[in-house]
């Protein structure tokens, strides 16, 4: 057989294998499509290195909820998370903050049906949000501290693009009280893990709130120096008669609690002690809480405005507990800062705590868990912007703390103009800690945040409207614009004073 035949039986094989194999021409099938629950099923068989998934189940559309994968997972050596991934997904994240001490995952409803993959944690512990003996364990105290996102974000980020098959096109971040703390904690500390923050009644000065609670359930304690429910309505009637007004309109909110100069002392009995005046000792008790609380000379914490005095979520819950101070929360938390986190004795009297003779603990602690550092240059540099919203009669976390951070953050940022490049305030008259009270309590800041971020769209006066809600029904009750901080809601002087066109943001 010559060589040429040769070649030609040798290439038969081969041409027949082209044609089996259909050549180079026809693409291999394409796989089908994994349904929302074959996705969500896959992620509770991953492995996370440094994290181990405790749950991965499909949760059914409701009528208020889309349906969404919920992945529930744990850091050492309590850091417990979850993340929700709707099935229709907006392409952006956000982390929900926390409140009191933490210790549960709150839920993250509003940012699920809005879209968003949304993710939330416990603090770095389990409990109860009014307990905290888990400071005692340095561990999960740093991971309370400042640790605790920071080390959850990376492996909620991997669950979000094992599930999309893309990384977040945006991450922010959104939290109020204890939340809010963290919210800026984030800014200080870890400025490159979020595009955006909204910190709602931020609990910067963690600590030193805390011992504020204290000081105040000492006063309280004292004998005769309790305010009833009766007592709180005679105080409340007395401010709003005194300052309701200043904002153009009697209507139950002051909109400007800064000029409302009120004495408690002109309430003070002239004879017998009865419901329409208040004793020494409770005019005392009244400028404790209106008055700052000092430290070794300086001012840690501010007092409370005047407002808001005989709201059902006023003084009552946070200050008086309605007669027994001991079971306010403002005194629940004094406590438990004193026993857990400065003695760290859990049988210390707090009722016998000088914190001037523990004023290098306090700053120990301060330093790891509160927020209280102005200068955010390097959330201001990487492009980071943050939004600031307190209630005007918030009886747990004083507006005036919040207003004293900002203009911190403005001297430290080089002056106004280099603040409004990043970061902005709007103080919610008349609102108490983080919702409820006679003001306009509604406002979504996430649309403003994500424009500002994401376009270039700074938030402003003339594009914010808050508003008060019915609980029951949804109908609307008032509006209000949301101002920029220091300009208020002032009444034109005509219109309904239900409706938002009907003020305008007034210059103080």
């Amino acid at each position: 057989m010559s060589g040429r035949n040769k070649m030609k039986q040798g290439a038969a094989p081969m041409v027949a294998m082209t044609l089996l194999l259909g050549g180079c021409t026809t693409p291999p099938p394409t796989p089908p499509e994994q349904t929302a629950q074959q996705r969500c099923d896959r992620l509770g068989e991953k492995t996370f290195e440094g994290a181990s998934i405790t749950e991965a189940t499909l949760v059914a559309a409701s009528s208020t909820l889309p349906e969404y994968c919920k992945v529930t997972g744990k850091l050492p050596a309590d850091l417990q998370f979850e993340v929700r991934l709707p099935t229709d997904w907006n392409g952006k994240t956000l982390y929900s903050g926390g409140g009191g001490f933490d210790g549960v995952i709150a839920p993250t409803d509003v940012y699920t049906a809005q879209g968003y993959a949304a993710i939330a944690s416990n603090g770095g512990h389990t409990g109860e949000v009014f307990d905290g003996a888990f400071a005692l364990d340095s561990e999960k105290l740093a991971d309370f501290a400042d640790r605790s996102i920071h080390r959850v974000l990376p492996f909620a980020k991997d669950i979000i693009r094992e599930r999309y098959g893309r990384n977040s096109e945006k991450t922010y971040f959104e939290g109020c009280s204890n939340g809010g703390r963290e919210a800026l904690i984030q800014a200080q500390r870890w400025p490159d893990d979020f595009d955006g923050i909204i910190a709602r009644a931020p609990a910067y000065n963690f600590v030193e709130l805390m011992i504020a609670f204290n000081r105040n359930f000492q006063q309280f304690s004292k004998p005769g120096a309790n305010l009833s429910t009766a007592k709180l309505a005679t105080l409340g009637k007395a401010v709003l008669d005194a300052c309701d007004d200043k904002d153009g309109l009697a209507d139950g909110i002051i909109s400007h609690p800064a000029t409302c100069q009120f004495d408690p002392g002109t309430l003070q009995c002239t004879g017998a002690d009865q419901d329409t005046c208040l004793t020494a000792e409770q005019v005392a008790s009244a400028r404790t809480l209106y008055s700052p609380m000092r430290l070794n000379g300086a001012v840690s914490n501010e007092g409370w405005p005047a407002g808001g005095e005989a709201d059902p979520g006023g003084w009552a819950p946070w200050m008086t507990g309605e007669g027994n101070a001991s079971l306010s929360a403002g005194g629940i938390f004094g406590r438990e800062i004193v026993r857990y986190f400065i003695t760290r004795d859990p049988n210390y009297d707090p009722l016998a705590f000088d914190p001037q003779a523990w004023l290098s603990r306090i700053a120990e602690v301060s330093a790891q868990v509160s927020a209280n550092n102005a200068n955010l240059e390097r959330f201001r540099a990487r492009g980071g912007k943050l939004i600031l919203w307190h209630g005007g009669t918030d009886a747990a976390i004083s507006l005036n703390g919040t207003a004293a951070y900002y203009q911190r953050v403005v001297q430290a940022s080089g002056g106004q103009a280099a603040a409004d490049s990043f970061v902005e305030y709007f103080p919610a008259p008349g609102v108490n800690h983080c919702e409820g009270g006679a003001g306009a309590d509604t406002v979504n800041l996430l649309p403003a945040l994500e424009n500002w971020v994401e376009k270039g769209i700074a938030p402003s006066s003339a594009n914010l409207v808050a508003t008060k809600v019915n609980r029951q029904n949804g109908a609307q009750l008032l509006a209000r614009p949301l101002c920029k901080y220091p300009l208020y809601p002032r009444y034109k002087g005509e219109g309904d004073p239900a409706s938002a066109a009907s003020f305008t943001c007034a210059t103080p």
